[in-house]
């Protein structure tokens, strides 16, 4: 089961004002996280939507467009949509209207607008891939007119469902950013040993009942799997996507 659509909608008006934005990038170097997650049990459904938002501006940098900013309001928005894709896999909503009245029942404001929809990729490095081997699907994540993206995710009877929401605005959205690079808990912008020795002594800390030295945004970062804990399962997550990286 592998299913793939896409919606796009724009402001007639604001269109051609737009299409005069287009810019160039400097290359934004991603950690490669490609093929290391297979199961929902191993990472967070947050660290997944994560992923793909990397994937996309990596795929935008490689074609000199200028990365997206996850947006938390467009995210909760794409989670919706995820999980109403479930039953219902359409640009059509359950309540009859158009996909991206979610981004509006968010109360975002728009010039140009698109929706990615896609069931049954396993990995976020799969359904990116999926989405840009179809020109609609590669058209949006590529669209240099768009600034932010949401991106949801739903598990659901042995399935991912996949949103990606993508958001062109007049108006300046100051919560967004880049997207998180989940195991790079020391900030240098690379997943390595270092990150999972950071895992494996805050574990260790805990484990005996010392005081741990990791900030709040550290262990969010650090907790791959999503289950509040920073351990063993973390740190070997990490030295598996270091070692992946390593061998490239």
């Amino acid at each position: 089961m592998k299913k793939l659509l896409t919606s796009v909608l724009t402001a007639a008006l604001t269109l051609s004002a737009l299409t005069s934005m287009t810019g160039v990038s400097a290359v934004v170097n991603f950690p490669d996280i490609r093929g290391v997650i297979v199961t929902a049990s191993e990472l967070s459904l947050d660290v997944y939507a994560e992923q793909v938002a990397q994937l996309v501006n990596e795929r935008r940098a490689q074609n000199g467009v200028a990365p997206l900013k996850v947006l938390p309001l467009l995210n909760k928005a794409a989670n919706i949509r995820a999980k109403e894709i479930v039953s219902n896999f359409d640009h059509v909503r359950p309540n009859g209207k158009r996909g991206y009245t979610a981004i509006e029942d968010a109360g975002l404001k728009w010039n140009a607008c698109a929706e990615n929809i896609a069931a049954g990729y396993p990995t976020p490095e799969a359904v990116v891939q999926g989405w840009m081997d179809s020109a609609g699907h590669r058209k949006n994540m590529l669209n240099p007119n768009y600034q932010y993206i949401g991106v949801g995710v739903c598990y659901s009877g042995g399935y991912y469902y996949w949103t990606q929401l993508f958001l062109g605005s007049s108006s300046e959205y100051t919560d967004a950013a880049l997207p998180k690079i989940y195991g790079d808990i020391n900030g240098d912008n690379m997943i390595d040993a270092v990150d999972a020795s950071f895992a494996l002594s805050d574990y260790a800390l805990a484990s005996s009942g010392k005081a741990t030295k990791m900030d709040s945004n550290q262990k969010k970062l650090a907790d791959l799997n999503g289950d509040g804990y920073v351990d063993a399962v973390d740190a070997s997550i990490i030295l598996n996507i270091y070692a992946k990286n390593s061998t490239k």
